[in-house]
């Protein structure tokens, strides 16, 4: 969802909700616009949300199917957001024929982000939540390169250090779960493939959605992909079996939709702001608010979703993770390297 402006900043605003700049339509590159401490917070607002979620969706998992659940994600995103965009005027013209391109592209940006929702809610069901959040920063280094591939965005050696970082951690912190596979394919095996698979697709995703910022808005790509999900979803579901839920249920279910929304729209808003390898590192620090939130958590009466196993060795590794990604988000008075 995109705030509402300051008075001041009125005019610049709706002419880039409206039109992007000129220079970007011609160049046919998205860039940012500047306002990154806004762009920041909407990344960190995004951040504590996907914390909690997989441990909200891992809660639910046993009272829904993944399919009802991600239909009424979508659906419970779009009711919201849908009546907000109508009152604005600013639903977007899909009909017009000189879209035309640029609505193929968003269909199949909505499609991207389908398959990986459907991935995920799989996935989630066979491994822990914190080692969900590790196993999906996997996209925050394709994001990364993909920010220096497509959108030209260049990286200090600092930067480049850190990545490697970010990978050896991710290789320590799943490093026993990786020695138990090698005794054959397990069920832990299948939710990280599953996770992996999502994480690709989100990538794909967010290139293409940050793309698409020239010719939509952030709110206008979001309704699409809302309302294109509930769709999919809707044969695949059991829409009616929420009405077995308890009070809990019906609350993590009511998360999930308004995380979805919440989530989704604060982070597409913050790729209009901020460059992508800054917003793929301060996604890196997702497994903090999951590991945090599941200890916190473990002191309340009822609760009974697994924690990883937290070790020295596993610690260690979501260190990495994480300073790894800080490495690449925090700004260096070091001159970019021209060499590949």
């Amino acid at each position: 969802m995109n705030p509402s402006p300051n008075p001041s900043e009125d005019t610049t605003t709706q002419n880039r909700d409206s039109s992007p700049a000129n220079t970007a339509v011609k160049s046919g590159i998205h860039t940012t616009s500047g306002r990154s401490a806004y762009g920041f917070g909407l990344v960190l607002l995004a951040c504590v949300i996907w914390g909690f979620f997989p441990i909200a969706a891992k809660g639910i998992t046993s009272q829904l199917d993944p399919h009802t659940i991600n239909f009424y994600r979508f659906a419970i995103a779009g009711l919201i957001l849908l009546p907000i965009l109508i009152a604005r005027g600013s639903l977007p013209r899909l009909a017009d024929k000189k879209h035309a391109r640029h609505t193929v592209r968003l269909i199949i940006c909505g499609l991207l982000m389908i398959i990986n929702y459907f991935f995920y809610i799989i996935g989630v069901q066979h491994i822990t939540p914190s080692a969900t959040q590790i196993l999906i920063q996997v996209s925050t280094i394709m994001l990364l390169l993909a920010g220096v591939f497509f959108f030209g965005e260049r990286l200090s050696r600092r930067q480049w250090l850190g990545c490697c970082l970010f990978l050896v951690g991710l290789v320590i912190f799943f490093y026993p779960r990786i020695v138990a596979m090698l005794d054959g394919f397990n069920d832990y095996a299948l939710g990280m493939g599953l996770m992996s698979l999502a994480a690709t697709c989100w990538t794909a995703y967010a290139i293409m959605q940050k793309q698409l910022l020239l010719h939509f808005t952030s709110s206008q790509i979001m309704l699409v992909v809302y309302l294109l999900g509930s769709l999919v979803f809707l044969p695949l579901a059991q829409p009616l079996s929420i009405f077995e839920l308890n009070t809990s249920g019906l609350l993590l279910l009511l998360f999930c939709g308004t995380s979805t929304l919440v989530g989704s729209g604060s982070f597409s808003e913050a790729m209009a702001h901020i460059e992508a390898y800054k917003a793929s590192a301060m996604l890196s620090t997702l497994p903090v608010f999951t590991i945090l939130f599941m200890w916190c958590l473990s002191f309340a009466p009822g609760f009974d979703i697994s924690p990883e196993p937290l070790t020295s060795l596993t610690l260690s590794g979501a260190a990495l993770v994480v300073f790894g990604a800080l490495m690449v988000a925090l700004k260096s008075s070091e001159r970019p390297s021209s060499k590949t």
